[in-house]
């Protein structure tokens, strides 16, 4: 639970969220691991902006197990991307 609350706030002071956080919604059938705080939802999506790329609801959201970073999936499943902490600097993958 921990490394959950951790991932939280690193998301939250993330460089590429010096900008207005997104307030985006969550589907109504939205697979959401329990142990992720909702909070995590706009500092991610707003990560994935900042690259250019579209998310306007949310569909999934899962922690990775073994490392900091989570893997999201948006528009009904239609667009998927992985977040992920590579040397101290958030990344945001395409899948």
């Amino acid at each position: 639970m921990r490394k959950y609350i951790y991932l939280a706030a690193m998301l939250s002071i993330a460089p590429a969220m010096a900008q207005d956080i997104p307030s985006v919604p969550v589907e109504s059938d939205a697979v959401i691991n329990k142990d992720v705080s909702l909070s995590v939802i706009g500092p991610a999506v707003g990560l994935i902006r900042a690259h250019g790329w579209r998310c306007d609801s949310v569909s999934a959201l899962v922690p990775f197990i073994m490392s900091r970073g989570l893997s999201i999936k948006c528009n009904h499943f239609n667009y998927s991307y992985e977040i992920a902490d590579r040397g101290g600097n958030w990344e945001v993958t395409l899948k």
